[in-house]
């Protein structure tokens, strides 16, 4: 199954790891791809330290990458990870290690600010759509329609109230 988790509220990617927990909990062997982000995440930090059937990729890098600026170093570097990843790396994984869940965490934003080609992550995604024993989550802010349509399921997260709004930026423990 291919679930998406996007929207402009917090907890996409809460929802996704917390998926990849349960997953773990079932004996499921897991990747989970992390787009855009540095990885000093605490979930990131404690699957690194578990003993567990779990393999984590960080394609991102500690800089954004502010939206039209594809010629910056941060874009390039992005654009490179995912890449190589989604390329070459993945196929390598779904043959070897052969995870039962992906999870491709800002895969929806990073196709949205073009660092990933849509029909690349479409490509990916097809072979999860429909399969009761092959399953993906994708997460972002934005994720294009073209991904959406493929989906299982769509769970829209929605901001009601949020501290960022009072100042209270990246909240360790809360937001990373």
């Amino acid at each position: 199954m291919l679930l998406v988790f996007y929207g402009k509220g917090k907890g996409k990617t809460t929802a996704a790891y917390g998926t990849a927990i349960r997953a773990l909990g079932r004996g499921w062997r897991v990747v989970v791809a992390s787009f855009m982000k540095s990885g000093d995440s605490g979930e990131i930090e404690l699957l690194r330290k578990l003993e567990l059937p779990v393999k984590v990729y960080v394609l991102g890098t500690r800089e954004f990458v502010k939206p039209g600026d594809y010629e910056g170093e941060a874009a390039s570097e992005n654009m490179a990870k995912a890449y190589a990843f989604l390329r070459y790396e993945l196929p390598k994984l779904m043959r070897n290690y052969k995870p039962k869940l992906v999870v491709f965490d800002e895969l929806g934003l990073a196709v949205h600010l073009a660092l990933v080609d849509e029909g690349t992550a479409t490509r990916v995604l097809k072979r999860f759509t429909g399969d009761r024993e092959l399953h993906a989550i994708v997460t972002g802010r934005y994720v294009p329609n073209t991904l959406k349509n493929m989906a299982d399921l769509i769970s829209e997260v929605r901001e009601v109230k949020h501290y960022f709004r009072r100042g209270y930026i990246n909240v360790v423990g809360l937001d990373r």
